[in-house]
């Protein structure tokens, strides 16, 4: 906390620059969402969905995008990193080298992106107009955190990687940026091998689908137990520790570049 409230004093330091990068990383997600929107100007639903509900899968799956992003952003970097020898300086700290990576970035105009997906989020709930009691908050609020372990998880594994690739990899904002691009609608619109995949597989469909189904009262399109969207949460904390295992080990066979 020390170290993440250290480099907020500093951006804070140049306030029209931070407020310049909020404020386009809010409007630039906001138009991305537009772009969703303008597809409901031709068709009245989508695999059964309507906007509202649609807007609810894309806030919940940006908010935890943004939020694991915000907290992970420096494993993004990890790959520099290691090219410029860096982490050695980081293992020699009396701190675990995984909770310095977690504080080495900490991008505040990430909260802009954050801010959108709770006002995409806010917007479906106002428009659904339907009232929700206590239970049904708290397992919104559930689905979030799993959501953000979930995505922390996929950054993790992508700066682990360049332990043996050096350059960071692609594949991985497949599963992160094109995974939250994907959770936006729902999973029933898409190929059954790429729901087998996103289910069994990597299981971006916790993230937000099932919980919605269970949020919004909708049948379940693939006529699973009951219980699974309940699995949500659990499901998303086992790719996040799972990462932080993957993790342990890069840096248990790490070689410095001087070998």
């Amino acid at each position: 906390m020390r170290l993440i409230g250290a480099q907020i004093r500093a951006q804070m330091q140049y306030k029209v620059s931070f407020l310049t990068d909020f404020l386009a990383t809010f409007l630039g997600m906001l138009l991305e969402f537009a772009g969703v929107a303008v597809l409901f100007l031709h068709i009245p639903t989508l695999g059964g969905w309507t906007l509202p509900q649609v807007a609810f899968l894309y806030g919940t799956a940006e908010v935890s995008l943004a939020t694991a992003r915000l907290f992970t952003n420096g494993f993004d970097a990890f790959p520099e990193t290691i090219r410029l020898g860096s982490f050695d300086r980081v293992l020699i700290r009396p701190r675990s080298a995984f909770l310095q990576m977690l504080a080495a970035d900490f991008s505040l105009r990430q909260a802009g992106r954050v801010l959108q997906g709770v006002w995409v989020l806010g917007f479906a709930l106002w428009w659904l107009g339907e009232p929700w009691g206590v239970e049904r908050w708290l397992f919104l609020g559930w689905t979030l955190l799993g959501g953000t372990a979930f995505f922390s998880g996929l950054f993790v594994v992508g700066g682990t990687l360049a332990f043996w690739t050096v350059e960071s990899l692609e594949a991985i904002n497949i599963l992160t940026y094109g995974g939250a691009t994907m959770a936006s609608y729902p999973m029933n619109i898409y190929a059954t091998w790429m729901r087998n995949f996103f289910l069994f597989v990597v299981p971006l469909a916790f993230v937000n689908f099932y919980p919605a189904l269970v949020l919004l009262g909708k049948s379940d399109p693939f006529s699973l137990p009951p219980f699974v969207p309940y699995l949500a949460f659990p499901a998303c904390l086992l790719v996040f520790l799972a990462s932080v295992l993957f993790w342990r080990f890069g840096v248990k066979h790490y070689q410095s570049t001087g070998h």
